[in-house]
């Protein structure tokens, strides 16, 4: 596995510090992907499809509000995928001393 070497001349601190950080971070990906479910949800409900369908074989014409919905929808989507893939990148972080 890749490592990260950090030098710190504080490294009780300094690991206290990222610990903290990469917790607050987890929780606030945590809540934003929430946000986006639930976002994604309204367009997946009012079209009965799910948004992975909806990125693959949808276009604009498909929505009722046509451009800014397909927009909207397939951006939500876009930001969902980025959160979770930041997410699980804080995931694999190990703390070797």
């Amino acid at each position: 596995m890749p490592e990260i070497i950090l030098k710190t001349d504080m490294p009780d601190k300094a690991a206290q510090v990222l610990a903290d950080a990469l917790e607050t971070e987890s929780l606030r990906l945590k809540y934003s992907i929430e946000l986006a479910a639930k976002r994604l949800s309204r367009f997946e409900k009012k079209y009965n499809v799910s948004s992975t369908t909806f990125i693959s074989e949808w276009c604009a014409e498909d929505l009722d509000g046509k451009d800014l919905e397909y927009v909207e929808w397939a951006g939500e989507y876009h930001l969902s995928m980025r959160l979770r893939e930041r997410l699980d990148a804080l995931k694999s972080i190990q703390y070797v001393s």
